[in-house]
């Protein structure tokens, strides 16, 4: 892995953790997490770095039906999906 995309992930994984504690809630969307990354103009982007993620196994993901009746893709820590706390 190139360092640039390290130093990405990092401040994605980030900016995961602000939306987080921002929000207080156990996973958040990928929307959350690209609005807590002042400058970066792509959602895409953060989706495909937090999956990355997912992959590597820093972050787990969970999902559900939105009041429109769409599936929502929310991202959190592994141990904390489904949970509570």
């Amino acid at each position: 892995m190139k360092p640039k995309e390290r130093d990405m992930q990092e401040k994605v994984l980030g900016a995961h953790r602000e939306a987080i504690r921002i929000t207080r809630e156990p996973s958040v969307t990928a929307r959350t997490v690209w609005r807590c990354m002042p400058g970066l103009k792509r959602r895409s982007h953060v989706t495909r770095i937090l999956n990355s993620l997912v992959d590597k196994g820093l972050l787990a993901t969970s999902g559900h039906q939105d009041q429109r009746g769409e599936f929502v893709v929310t991202y959190g820590m592994p141990g904390r999906i489904g949970s509570t706390a």
